[in-house]
């Protein structure tokens, strides 16, 4: 890892690689978890992918900026949010993509030995409209096996109650 906490290898790397989409919900932290089983599974380097939605989404900003050097920490968190640590037994970089999810994710995921690792929660109507967009346009236009991890049944209830995050560790944990 770099100063900014961040692999230095791109997304273009030789050899077998597993891509997670991340966008810190409950759902996306299980499908991180079973990401991480997977690449250490398949000896595969592992991206974690932030999608800023849009298609122009903020121009005038390049990568460097603070504001994506802040959405690049948040997806590191979400290893410390899903495993209580961030793995070193895998080659792990976080990438924050531009665009609308699904393009998006799809064109980094495009070589057919990548696997492509999406959550799917139970958020209502309009999140489950979302995210099922997502996954329906991954599966549909992807180059890659495109795997899409439900959230676990003890979860699943949390998402109907609306339980805040910052509650969620002192639900589990006590």
């Amino acid at each position: 890892m770099d100063a900014n906490g961040d692999c230095p290898h791109s997304i273009n790397n030789a050899g077998p690689r597993v891509l997670v989409a991340l966008d810190g919900s409950l759902a996306s932290l299980a499908a991180l978890r079973y990401a991480v089983d997977e690449a250490r599974r398949r000896e595969a380097c592992l991206h974690a992918i932030r999608v800023l939605p849009g298609a122009g989404a903020l121009p005038g900003l390049d990568d460097g900026d603070e504001f994506f050097s802040l959405l690049r920490k948040g997806a590191w968190i979400s290893f410390r949010e899903a495993l209580g640590y961030v793995p070193t037994d895998v080659e792990v970089s976080v990438l924050v993509a531009r665009g609308e999810p699904g393009p998006a994710l799809v064109d980094l995921a495009d070589r057919e030995d990548d696997l492509l690792v999406l959550g799917r929660g139970d958020v209502g109507l309009l999140g489950r409209w979302r995210g099922t967009a997502t996954s329906c346009y991954c599966v549909a236009h992807g180059r890659c096996p495109v795997l899409i991890v439900p959230l676990p049944a003890h979860l699943r209830s949390l998402y109907r109650s609306r339980v805040r995050r910052r509650d969620l560790d002192r639900l589990l944990h006590g």
